[in-house]
């Protein structure tokens, strides 16, 4: 019970952060299609997909059988219409059950996570093929030379 009550209040910090930035979500940000071709390379033999901090769903392949997972109502309210199923969740607390998925994807989002190890673990956890993560830390932004 204090693992559930935990990931609850987890989300919902991590839901208050997302309402707050994620309004016009869609407007400025977009698949990058360099990315997205690597990720479909490395989908190519999956059919089922599990999407980790979706949002509102820019790297979701149409092609396959995609279930979204976000905590954020703002960004899940940006999905569009005919978009994969959306599951109001946190990475830290999936409710699926182990191995439910070929692959567990989480792009750009880890960085959100209340508890990094943890969303790692149950990426690891439902994925029975592969864990495909994307990352960015923002605040370590200043460290690369370009910027």
């Amino acid at each position: 019970m204090r693992a559930f009550l935990h990931a609850e209040r987890d989300n919902r910090v991590v839901s208050v952060r997302y309402d707050q930035i994620g309004l016009g979500y869609t407007a400025v940000r977009r698949e990058d299609p360099r990315i997205a071709a690597r990720l479909r390379a490395a989908l190519a033999d999956c059919r089922t997909v599990l999407n980790v901090g979706a949002g509102a769903g820019a790297y979701e392949p149409v092609e396959l059988d995609v279930t979204a997972v976000e905590p954020s109502e703002v960004m899940i309210a940006q999905r569009p219409a005919d978009s994969a199923p959306v599951v109001r969740a946190s990475a830290e607390a999936l409710p699926f059950a182990d191995s439910s998925f070929d692959v567990a994807i989480a792009i750009n989002t880890d960085h959100h996570w209340a508890d990094r190890k943890a969303g790692l673990r149950e990426l690891r956890r439902v994925a029975r093929r592969r864990v495909i993560l994307l990352n960015a830390d923002p605040s370590q932004a200043e460290l690369f030379w370009f910027t």
